[in-house]
């Protein structure tokens, strides 16, 4: 990374640290040790794409109490989420989701009258309290998912990258046709760079740097919880 020895350096390796101890908890090894049938990948899937909803809304947050610089930062962000590249034909990332459900036999309409799980709502109501937050606990927040979401910063690979590899494993399905994993896998490495750009401008004490572990930290725990909840889910279909 180049980070100065500043204490920056320091923060980075501890942020690296917390995102690859989350694929060694017990909710993490359980979905990702779950089976997947069909029926399990297309409920994951509409999941998915709350999951995606609810980071555009706490993104949405983190940018009305950011700095200027830093709400054009997470404008750059979002606009692969929320717009997609246009100019390289690569649509918004929820709509990405929703083609996605289609190699599972899923249609607009199932993700629009399935519900949220319950624990699903519980979760995402206390990342987006977190992302009201002070600013840096607040992007340190929403940040950390795309951090543990980047295969260059994971051993052994992001959440998406494993989602994919599940799903080729037992369903068949190459990763070319999981066109929302796929897209992840890819766009989240770039983004995972996020949080240190801010933090080499804004990080430069001890105070700062501790928030934004704080916001990091509740944020990894509450994906842990979420994890489970999905888990629970998929355990409980055929």
């Amino acid at each position: 990374m180049g980070v100065e020895r500043n204490g920056l350096e320091g923060l980075w390796e501890e942020l690296v640290r917390l995102c690859n101890d989350q694929f060694s908890s017990p909710s993490f090894k359980r979905l990702l040790s779950t089976k997947i049938s069909n029926e399990r990948a297309q409920q994951y899937s509409i999941q998915m794409v709350y999951y995606v909803q609810n980071r555009r809304d706490c993104w949405g947050y983190v940018q009305g109490s950011a700095p200027l610089e830093i709400k054009k930062l997470i404008w750059e962000h979002e606009q692969d989420e929320l717009i997609g590249r246009k100019s390289e034909g690569k649509m918004d990332h929820i709509t990405l989701a929703v083609k996605e459900g289609e190699v599972f036999g899923l249609t607009a309409e199932a993700f629009e009258r399935t519900p949220r799980l319950e624990g699903g709502e519980v979760c995402f109501s206390a990342w987006i309290r977190l992302a009201q937050r002070s600013w840096l606990e607040a992007i340190a927040a929403s940040a950390i998912l795309e951090m543990r979401n980047s295969s260059e910063l994971i051993k052994g690979g992001s959440l998406s990258y494993r989602i994919s590899e599940t799903f080729q494993r037992d369903l068949g399905i190459p990763m070319k046709k999981q066109i929302n994993n796929a897209e992840h896998v890819v766009m989240d490495v770039e983004h995972a760079h996020l949080l240190m750009r801010v933090s080499r401008q804004y990080a430069t004490g001890e105070s700062q740097r501790q928030a934004i572990l704080r916001g990091a930290k509740e944020s990894l725990l509450i994906d842990r919880v979420y994890r489970d909840h999905l888990a629970d889910m998929l355990a409980a279909l055929p």
